[in-house]
């Protein structure tokens, strides 16, 4: 029984346990499914990047409850780019190179 009490202190102050990367893609799924978000060939056909980009990554996140993708491209000229998208409304919310 001694034993038990710092086991279970040590587990309350160790706090929530880590989040795994896939939960935020799992998060996305299910908003998918029940038609909370856009498709992402929707969402990239409204992106309308062009013919000639590259994708190079595309990660889903969940931001403040808020569903984004991270989309990661090559443009014909060879820069790499990176826009952040509400996953719900396809706006971009923001841009770096």
């Amino acid at each position: 029984m001694r034993l038990l009490i710092p086991l279970a202190l040590a587990l309350a102050l160790a706090g929530p346990a880590p989040v795994k990367a896939d939960d935020d893609h799992d998060s996305a799924l299910r908003l998918r499914e029940r038609r909370e978000i856009l498709p992402l060939e929707e969402l990239l056909r409204r992106l309308d990047l062009g013919k000639d980009v590259r994708i190079l990554e595309i990660e889903s996140e969940m931001e403040h409850g808020a569903a984004l993708y991270e989309i990661e491209y090559v443009e014909r000229n060879g820069r790499i780019r990176k826009i952040r998208v509400d996953a719900r409304s396809g706006q971009v919310l923001g841009e770096e190179d």
